[in-house]
């Protein structure tokens, strides 16, 4: 039985997930301090170590909707969210947070294209990164929403803060009535 052009690049993605994934997770981690990044690499366990299990979930997760294997565009967004929220209450600029995803296309390009070049799949390989950057889109839509929410709740807190002011002062005899 012969295989179709897409089983076949399936199976190129397959054969290399390994290393890729290997490979990625460092480049993510690499992004964050030593002291955060040795703890992350060493804990998998999502109880001890919630980051550094979304990581790995969200690199796995987008690999495989990249290379075409079974994961649902609901199982990439859930793996997506769990990183990207992550990535945007650190310290990290929206380029910093979200820029790690394309550190998949020189691992691609160096492990896949050369074979996918070689048995005529170069199609196959553009449609991967074009899920890629369809990933790096919905992983952007879910920051942006992320840090609206976040500045959102940080304008509430400031403004319960400023109502307590108000009422502190008012009780004082110093501030506005009403």
């Amino acid at each position: 039985m012969q295989m179709n052009k897409n089983e076949v690049f399936a199976g190129f993605c397959r054969s290399e997930q390994e290393q890729i994934l290997a490979e990625w997770n460092e480049a993510v981690f690499a992004t964050y301090p030593l002291s955060t990044a040795g703890f992350a690499r060493t804990k998998e366990d999502q109880f001890r170590n919630p980051g550094g299990h979304a990581v790995h979930l969200a690199l796995e997760e987008t690999y495989k909707a990249v290379s075409g294997q079974a994961s649902s565009e609901e199982l990439l967004r859930s793996s997506l969210e769990m990183f990207v929220k992550l990535r945007a209450v650190q310290d990290f600029t929206p380029i910093q947070a979200l820029g790690v995803i394309y550190l998949l296309k020189p691992l691609l390009r160096e492990r896949i294209l050369p074979a996918c070049l070689q048995n005529g799949l170069l199609d196959d390989y553009l449609e991967a990164e074009s899920r890629l950057d369809t990933a790096a889109l919905l992983a952007c839509d879910i920051y942006v929403a992320s840090k609206k929410r976040v500045l959102e709740e940080r304008i509430g807190e400031i403004k319960r803060q400023h109502t307590q002011l108000v009422r502190w002062a008012q009780k004082k005899g110093d501030g506005p009535s009403e």
